[in-house]
């Protein structure tokens, strides 16, 4: 059976229960527990994790490969599931484990960091749906029917926005026959500023990928097809896959790589030191954990000024507000 990435009809776990997973596994793994007795301990787990478990375990008695069972019960998904496909070979487990609990942690970091930072922004946001129509309505031009669309309305509207961007990756795929989610792809990754940042996170996924599988002892002509999976634009997507043709050509990796546009200059010079000195997955997986470095960096820096932007325009909107309802008070006749 071959996991690969193909689509799943379980939805994937949060990515702190991911990383406390891959810990817990890692730990029973490196402590010499076998791994069916070790998917008897997570069956205790709280929640899907240890449902999803459960389901598992059934499989591992009935002799399928730890990938396969975690494919079937939606404990492993995607590339996870192709990794741990290739440790089943190798027997070394403990290593994709080791890998993928630090980078689900990160994740589940990054998720805790967004939500907190957002939180604040979202409340002032809210304050100001219904402070900015309050003197229009004091000083009679607006009654409370019309208060109540121009701010109970607007959330409403606020929130079909966010749906509708939020589910706008899973329709795109419908317009495909009409090239409209081409153009997005084209768009997405030509953005000045944001578009860079958009090749850089989709080469440093096909990079870490690659390099997890290597280590995995998968080769590197089986491992390609999946990494090339990992990478959400298909555009870049096809720029990568010219790796594998002039592999087959006899380019070493580190050349072929660098005939891809948009790959960092430092990564082709690390990879190609580590293809010379026989650790290419090594240095590969070197290689991404200071591009993540710098992707969060990065990260943190566009968290720290979103909020700082929303204030502003919330500000500029409360005080346009409050200047076209004008004045409070009545105005003076001119009489006296």
């Amino acid at each position: 059976m071959t996991t690969s990435l193909k689509k799943s009809r379980y939805k994937p776990l949060p990515a702190q229960a991911l990383a406390h997973l891959y810990v817990q596994l890692a730990r029973l793994e490196s402590s010499g527990i076998p791994i069916q007795n070790a998917m008897q301990m997570l069956v205790q787990a709280e929640g899907e994790t240890g449902k999803r478990a459960r389901v598992a375990l059934n499989h591992l008695k009935r002799g399928k490969p730890l990938s396969e069972a975690g494919a079937k019960s939606g404990l492993f998904m995607g590339l996870d599931a192709a990794l741990i496909e290739a440790a089943d070979a190798g027997g070394i487990y403990a290593s994709i484990f080791r890998q993928l609990a630090p980078f689900y942690e990160e994740k589940a970091r990054n998720q805790r960091r967004i939500k907190s930072r957002l939180f604040l922004p979202l409340t002032v946001l809210l304050l100001a749906v219904f402070i900015q129509p309050v003197p229009a309505l004091i000083s009679g031009k607006m009654d409370i029917l019309s208060y109540l669309f121009a701010t109970v309305g607007l959330i409403i509207q606020f929130a079909l926005v966010v749906f509708v961007v939020w589910r706008l990756p899973y329709w795109v795929g419908f317009l495909k026959p009409f090239g409209i989610s081409l153009l997005l792809d084209k768009v997405a990754i030509s953005i000045p500023y944001f578009g860079g940042w958009v090749v850089r996170r989709n080469i440093r996924d096909f990079l870490q990928s690659l390099g997890l599988m290597l280590q995995a002892g998968l080769p590197i002509l089986e491992a390609l097809p999946k990494a090339y999976e990992v990478v959400e634009n298909p555009i870049l997507r096809r720029r990568l896959q010219k790796i594998i043709i002039l592999l087959k050509k006899g380019e070493p990796f580190a050349a072929a790589l660098s005939q891809i546009d948009g790959v960092n200059p430092a990564a082709i010079q690390l990879i190609s030191t580590g293809e010379h000195a026989g650790s290419l997955a090594e240095m590969m997986l070197h290689y991404v954990k200071f591009e993540s470095e710098a992707i969060s960096l990065h990260n943190e820096q566009l968290a720290a000024w979103i909020p700082r932007l929303v204030y502003a325009l919330i500000v500029v909107w409360i005080a346009y507000g409050i200047l076209s309802a004008g004045a409070l008070m009545s105005p003076v006749p001119d009489d006296l």
